[in-house]
């Protein structure tokens, strides 16, 4: 993928989270802008951690490189039921 087609992704304003597919059948979905590196050749994907869904905290970041990444695509508006704390 080209690094400049990425980016346009991270800077979108109002920011629309979307999902980077990869060769290796891998996906990661993009919610906040702020926890991710794009570098030239490589995005160091932060991975939020799972009890604090918040742009500023993360678990941990992916390494990947952008000539794997197959594409992306934007991810549904959360729903009413998602945003409501209710669980399973």
């Amino acid at each position: 993928m080209e690094r400049d087609k990425l980016r346009q992704w991270l800077k979108r304003k109002p920011f629309q989270p979307f999902r980077v597919h990869v060769t290796d059948g891998r996906r990661y979905d993009i919610r906040f802008p702020r926890m991710n590196l794009l570098a030239q050749t490589f995005i160091k994907i932060g991975i939020p951690a799972p009890d604090i869904p918040s742009e500023i905290v993360g678990d941990h970041t992916e390494f990947v490189w952008l000539r794997d990444i197959t594409h992306v695509e934007p991810l549904p508006a959360p729903s009413s039921a998602d945003t409501s704390g209710g669980g399973d």
